[in-house]
């Protein structure tokens, strides 16, 4: 069965569009944009981080996170400051208000997970997210390449 030439891609735009859309109304709550609980996930990890290294991280590009920094930077969740050892390079830190999210940010990802799942079992859940892992590693090329292949992995 092959499903219509852009069903899957209309489908996934619909929900990701849709998960985004709800994310930033329950975020936007604690001052929070979509996609910024991510960087403040990797600063409550480790503060003090660069830019860069939030990026690799969280598998964006770092002007991505840049952008995200200034914007919170503005908002009073984060300050940036010059690393004590190279000063070209800066660092992120959390601010109190950045550090006082750490508890009801996590609270608000988690909830949004639950209601989108909320109509799977436990076992399609498993399932959703292996697909999505073996959708990632197609576009990622692992379908194509051959020592991917000779593990078994299919894609």
């Amino acid at each position: 069965m092959r499903p219509d030439d852009d069903a899957f891609l209309t489908r996934i735009g619909v929900v990701s569009r849709r998960l985004k859309s709800e994310a930033e109304r329950r975020l936007m709550e604690h001052g929070v944009h979509a996609g910024q609980q991510f960087i403040l996930g990797c600063l409550w990890e480790r503060d003090g981080l660069t830019p860069g290294e939030i990026a690799g991280l969280i598998e964006v590009e770092a002007p991505t996170v840049t952008r995200a920094v200034q914007r919170m930077t503005n908002s009073g969740l984060l300050r940036v400051a010059a690393d004590e050892s190279d000063g070209r390079r800066v660092r992120v830190w959390l601010t109190r208000k950045g550090r006082d999210l750490r508890d009801s940010v996590p609270q608000v990802t988690r909830g949004l997970q639950q209601d989108a799942l909320a109509l799977l079992s436990d076992e399609e859940q498993h399932s959703l997210l292996d697909l999505l892992d073996r959708v990632d590693r197609a576009l990622s090329g692992e379908a194509t390449n051959p020592k991917t292949r000779a593990r078994g992995d299919t894609a």
